[in-house]
């Protein structure tokens, strides 16, 4: 029993020294490092399925916004210049996040395209 005291506390103080060794190998750090990755696994698993989680609803809301905007013009709807501003950088930021994320985004592209050529007519014609 002895033996083994003697062993650990020698560990201990062996440990000690090489962290405070010019060598910069810090076994301390390493430890407390795998430690924390174990204590902290099912914790940062959380946060990964929290993130994509708010990624979908973020990108499922501007696509429901294009669309909306898209369909109230269709239909007439007036909006305010705003309005216009908001929805055109909302499709910026949709198309910037599906070329990163190579992502198909089907009529999207389309009501965008109509979007950004209607702005144009109703800019031209000074009606915004």
């Amino acid at each position: 029993m002895e033996y083994i005291t003697a062993s650990g506390l020698g560990l201990v103080a062996l440990m000690s020294l090489i962290q405070i060794s010019p060598i910069k190998l810090n076994p301390w750090d390493n430890i407390f490092d795998w430690l924390g990755r174990k204590l902290n696994r099912e914790t940062d698993e959380r946060l990964t399925k929290l993130q994509d989680q708010v990624q979908g609803m973020w990108i499922n809301s501007h696509r429901h916004t294009i669309l909306r905007f898209a369909r109230e013009c269709r239909a007439g709807i007036a909006h305010s210049s705003d309005e216009w501003t908001n929805v055109l950088n909302v499709s910026e930021e949709y198309e910037a996040y599906v070329k990163v994320n190579g992502v198909t985004n089907g009529i999207i592209t389309q009501d965008t395209a109509y979007l950004r050529n209607l702005y144009q007519e109703l800019s031209h014609e000074h009606k915004l």
